[in-house]
């Protein structure tokens, strides 16, 4: 039986074991076929009866005559005028027979208790006019709906004085009308029904597609683990690779059925008229044959990405509870994208199609309101197709390794206690470094605390609150963790002299690496505008005038976050994290990859993601740099280098004149320089020898004396 015939026949097996489950086929089949009629339904009548609820009952208002305008007894005529109006009740004040004119605090104090829904003040405007402010409750609907209101009573009544005027001065009504305007939309009904359904429609998709991959993952992979059934299919007569496409194909087919049963039961609620609020507002909730079948192909690969993604994250856990706590993150960050239609102004672009998840449901909104550009389509379904290659990839290594299906490397299954599982090592054994778990609950609390305390800092302190951040939320906590914990500091933060060759490698890597952040930056603008108001705030931190400040903002924005920001990213983390990837027999790209995404990330602020991208890029150059030379001193040399050289290019004249504008491309001979130095110095790097292993095998506990070959890995 060749390979794909095993992967048929596990794939049946899989499926039916679901089918067989009539919890999930109650799930797949029964909630979505009876949820959309009787969630469209409940969803009209509880908005019918929240609008009978606001237009039972008159709006309560109180009129405030300021010093100036005619008194109470000569605003007779809008009295009347709002006495008759039926949506309107006039607060009558204590005597309970006229309309109660009361002076303006008082009626503001009735406004904020909510004793009436609105309070119209009356101001002196000249030559006999007047001007009403309406002074409403922007958290109370009842006071929202009363604005309206006497927004269109109190326009009327002007109408009604203007035209008395103009009968006074013996002239036609549309005297004070030179310019009538009117507009009308081309858009027809299922244009307009398009509009509205490509703004929820494609999020609902991409949603359920990936809560229909999402249990039936968790149950293929960790939950046979749980059971212990899994072991007895790896013993069976068939590949490794047939049991993970067999699963791989059962959970994918589970999501697009699952996302199928889900868009046709949309469609058959739409077509059947029970949505009745669309013909009020003129709109038709339809999806053409076509519109369908598009929607439908591009759902395939994108369960098939999902799929595979969670079945190679799930089987890396030991139970099904496991898993879900493993697989929420990554459940999270695919709704974030997912979100994107519901943005008004993000428009499908090159950068968004190839982007995961993203490109999907921009397309699924553009096909769905008629506005899809077919060739972006076609690089949406492209590109979902690799990332869906990509995740069967990672899922066949995941199923692929002993340690992962079997728990070989378990420290469990070694009498480790959980205190010592928590650290990545056992106690007995002195760790010098921190395990991964104990990294990012370290990585975790420190970034509260930065985020919430370095926005808090700068803005009371200015300058000086950034020096604090850096020291303070940064650097010390660092410390901390590393002694309170009992890491070894020199092991932990890699501090050992570097060798020449490998600073000057490093010195080649930083010089070159600006540019390409550059080119970077600019590609990225593409996907993120630059708010340049933003930057320009920020470039007067980074322009001295004089030496004095230039030596300041080298200190301030070169030495501190050079010191700080490594011994956090480059000491704590790397280390922490080079023990997953000890296994690869060449460079630890896992590590330096996730080292430069979450230096990335730490440097996003609330304003803006534009500096990821460049910044991500800075982290793994020097990650790298600091695993290869064995020293972080190498990263802080860089780091300082990259940082000094933009103070020194903002401060100086010629360099900004040269640079003036921002949304130019690079110059290609820049970035062809940049290419061939960092090429260099790479070059340089990794002939230089390490003197020590930076991070040693967990197993051992203590690093060997000499490296014995420069090139290669201590992690072999």
């Amino acid at each position: 039986m060749n390979p794909w015939q095993q992967a048929r026949e596990i794939a049946q097996k899989e499926i039916r074991e679901v089918l067989r489950d009539r919890r999930t086929l109650a799930w797949m089949v029964g909630v979505p076929v009876l949820l959309y009629p009787v969630l469209f339904i409940l969803m009209q009548q509880l908005a019918l009866l929240g609008v009978r609820q606001l237009s039972r009952d008159p709006i309560r208002t109180v009129l405030v005559a300021e010093a100036g305008t005619p008194s109470p007894t000569q605003q007779t005529p809008l009295v009347r005028y709002l006495e008759e109006a039926e949506e309107v009740d006039l607060y009558r004040g204590f005597e309970g027979d006229t309309a109660a004119f009361l002076p303006s605090e008082p009626a503001q104090l009735l406004l904020r208790t909510r004793a009436v829904d609105a309070v119209v003040r009356l101001f002196p405007a000249g030559e006999g006019n007047q001007e009403a402010v309406i002074l409403y409750d922007a958290s109370s609907e009842r006071s929202q709906r009363a604005r309206g209101v006497l927004v269109q009573a109190l326009r009327a009544w002007g109408d009604t004085l203007l035209a008395r005027r103009l009968e006074v001065q013996g002239l036609p009504l549309d005297f004070a009308a030179p310019l009538v305007v009117a507009d009308s939309s081309v858009a027809t009904a299922r244009d307009v029904g398009g509009y509205a359904a490509g703004r929820f429609l494609p999020m609902l998709l991409v949603i359920i597609t990936l809560l229909g991959t999402f249990y039936p993952a968790i149950d293929l992979a960790a939950g046979e683990k749980e059971r212990g059934t899994l072991e007895t299919i790896l013993t069976a007569p068939v590949s490794g690779g047939a049991v993970v496409v067999g699963k791989f194909i059962t959970v994918a087919l589970v999501g697009v059925a699952a996302a199928g049963l889900n868009l046709a039961s949309m469609i058959l609620t739409f077509r059947a008229g029970l949505f009745q609020f669309a013909p009020e507002f003129d709109l038709d909730l339809t999806l053409s044959t076509r519109t369908v079948g598009i929607l439908f192909l591009t759902l395939v690969p994108l369960a098939v990405l999902f799929g595979a993604l969670f079945l190679g994250v799930a089987v890396r856990s030991r139970s099904f509870k496991e898993a879900q706590n493993s697989l929420t993150p990554v459940y999270m960050l695919a709704i974030v994208p997912a979100i994107l239609p519901t943005f008004p102004g993000i428009d499908l672009t090159m950068g968004l199609a190839i982007t995961p998840v993203a490109g999907v449901s921009l397309f699924f909104r553009d096909l769905i309101s008629g506005s899809a550009d077919p060739l972006l389509g076609w690089f949406v379904l492209l590109s979902t197709v690799a990332y869906a290659s990509l995740a069967l990839a990672f899922a066949a290594i995941s199923f692929g390794r002993e340690d992962v299906l079997f728990g070989g490397d378990d420290p469990t299954a070694q009498g480790i206690s959980d205190e010592e599982l928590f650290e990545g090592a056992d106690e007995t054994r002195a760790p010098r470094l921190p395990g991964a778990g104990a990294t990012a609950w370290f990585l975790g609390g420190m970034a509260v605390l930065f985020f919430y305390g370095s926005t808090y800092l700068t803005r009371t302190l200015g300058e000086a609150g950034m020096l604090v951040t850096e020291w303070g939320l940064l650097f010390l906590p660092a410390i901390l963790f590393i002694w309170i914990r009992g890491y070894d500091l020199r092991e932990t933060l890699s501090l050992r002299r570097p060798t020449g060759l490998a600073l000057f490698g490093g010195t080649l890597v930083a010089v070159g690496g600006i540019p390409v952040a550059w080119l970077l930056a600019w590609l990225q603008s593409f996907v993120l505008p630059i708010p340049w108001e933003l930057v320009e705030g920020l470039s007067g931190l980074v322009i001295a005038e004089d030496p004095l400040r230039l030596l300041w903002l080298l200190v301030l924005v070169a030495l501190t976050p050079a010191v700080a920001e490594e011994v956090v990213f480059r000491g704590v983390l790397l280390s922490g994290t080079l023990r997953e990837a000890r296994r690869q027999p060449r460079i630890p790209w896992f590590a330096i990859v996730l080292n430069g995404v979450l230096f990335g990330l730490f440097h996003v602020s609330f304003e803006t993601a534009f500096r990821f991208l460049p910044t991500a890029w800075l982290g793994m150059v020097l990650a790298l740099a600091v695993w290869r030379s064995g020293s972080i001193w190498v990263g802080v040399a860089m780091h300082f280098l990259n940082n000094g050289a933009i103070v020194v290019m903002a401060s100086s004249p010629f360099l900004r004149e040269k640079l003036a504008d921002p949304e130019a491309a690079p110059p290609a001979g820049v970035i062809l320089a940049g290419i061939l130095l960092l090429a260099f110095g790479f070059r340089v790097l990794f002939s230089s020898p390490r003197p020590v292993s930076a991070h040693p095998s967990p197993s051992s506990g203590r690093p060997p004396a000499v490296e014995p070959q420069p090139e290669m890995d201590p992690h072999a």
